[in-house]
């Protein structure tokens, strides 16, 4: 049987559907990826294990090539128990739902602005999009610099996502892009801490800046903060082409200021069927029975997230893009702890996502934004074997006229791009 290491690189999100089919097709299985014993684990009972920190850790998990590139080295995401919640209680606190409303309402005006200037050309949304939400959060976070520095910044933050999928080139630069960005945010403690700057109190860099890390921790830290902002920019591309086949009407809603559920239920849809990463890793601690698979210690444990989050027994129709499956808010929010993965799952306080309520608000701002808007957008597919993806097109997005729509506009959803 094929690696999946092998099949990653090769299927990027269809990795693991191809490796289940080979093996059999059960939800949990046992597979083998970077010649270790692996369990993959494809629906809720597998997610549960997965965040289960009696049976689950992440140290070690995550091969450090990627895991430095993308998070830094000593980040939070490789640490488990008391050590985990104690780092984790920072973002806790510093993506605190109450401290997040004046970096929403900046990118609200930006992209309103920024909208104002799209009409009668194309625009790449993608790079649009992350200027918007970088020059924002790096302005929320305490940091005080000019446009052209934002941007600069913003770019780096987008190159270290962009080459977490060891693809060639990208990866290479992705590298550049971390080292950069440490020392600039090194020099950004450095300055906090020794009085040269005043960041805001309670502003990411304040808060960075006071705890007991060394310059080297915070700064990993406060860019674990800022590099996740500038990464929804990914799904705000995919959100970008659902929008271009929606009904006029339905765009109209989606623009009404009072339609919070409505733009909540699009964000979800749009996170469900576009997850940022194919799968999520970790060690099993102990023995267990998962689905009626045995776990031995020292296996490796692979949450299938594009599995999970199509599995048809939660999604019907699950390659259709339906955000309709998500107004019932209260439904969702009560099951999607271990049903819905885009971004981790479990408890709050265990290895989910901190920043999951951001993206959902930068989400929903953007979809509020972009729905007024008649794009025309070339329908494509997403490169499936490229990690992370963008929908073919999303560089060449082309703004008509303002307040008009075209509902007859041709689309191949984003699952159907990445299946």
């Amino acid at each position: 049987m094929t690696d999946l290491g092998f099949l990653l690189a090769r299927h990027g999100y269809g990795a693991v559907a191809h490796d289940r089919t080979a093996r059999g097709g059960a939800d949990t299985y046992v597979s083998r990826l970077l010649g270790r014993r692996t369990v993959v684990l494809g629906d809720r009972e597998g997610a549960r294990a997965f965040y289960d920190e009696s049976l689950a850790r992440r140290a070690g998990a995550v091969p450090p090539p990627l895991a430095w590139l993308l998070f830094g080295r000593g980040a939070v995401h490789g640490m488990d128990g008391t050590a985990h919640r104690d780092r984790k209680r920072l973002f806790l606190d510093v993506l605190d739902p109450d401290r997040l409303d004046s970096l929403i309402e900046e990118v609200r005006g930006a992209l309103v602005t920024r909208a104002a200037g799209w009409t009668g050309r194309e625009v790449d949304l993608h790079r649009e999009l992350v200027s918007v939400y970088g020059a924002a959060a790096l302005h929320w976070a305490g940091l005080d610099v000019s446009r052209r520095e934002a941007d600069l910044v913003s770019r780096r933050l987008a190159e270290i996502v962009d080459g977490f999928g060891f693809t060639g080139v990208a990866y290479v630069r992705g590298w550049r892009a971390r080292r950069w960005s440490e020392r600039w945010a090194r020099a950004a403690v450095r300055d906090a801490r020794s009085g040269r700057t005043t960041p805001p109190s309670g502003s990411a860099l304040q808060m960075v800046a006071a705890t007991d890390l060394d310059d080297r921790e915070a700064a990993v830290e406060l860019l674990n903060v800022l590099r996740p902002t500038v990464a929804v920019s990914w799904l705000g591309c995919f959100a970008g082409l659902a929008l271009a086949s929606v009904p006029a009407e339905d765009r109209a809603r989606l623009v009404a200021p009072e339609a919070v559920h409505e733009r909540y239920a699009f964000a979800q849809e749009v996170r469900r069927t576009s997850p940022f990463v194919p799968a999520l890793t970790a060690l099993a601690v102990r023995d267990a029975e998962v689905s009626g698979v045995r776990v031995r210690a020292g296996d490796r444990l692979l949450l299938d997230v594009v599995g999970v989050d199509h599995h048809e027994s939660r999604w019907p129709a699950p390659r259709v893009f339906d955000a309709d499956r998500f107004l019932d808010h209260d439904e969702v929010a009560a099951e999607s702890a271990f049903d819905l993965v885009p971004q981790g799952g479990g408890h709050p306080s265990g290895h989910r996502c901190p920043g999951e309520s951001l993206t959902l608000r930068l989400l929903s701002e953007t979809v509020r934004v972009l729905a007024g808007l008649e794009l025309e957008v070339t329908p494509g597919v997403a490169d499936a074997t490229r990690m992370p993806t963008l929908p073919a097109g999303s560089d060449r997005v082309r703004v008509a006229r303002s307040a008009r729509h075209r509902p007859d506009a041709a689309w191949v959803g984003p699952t159907r791009a990445l299946g």
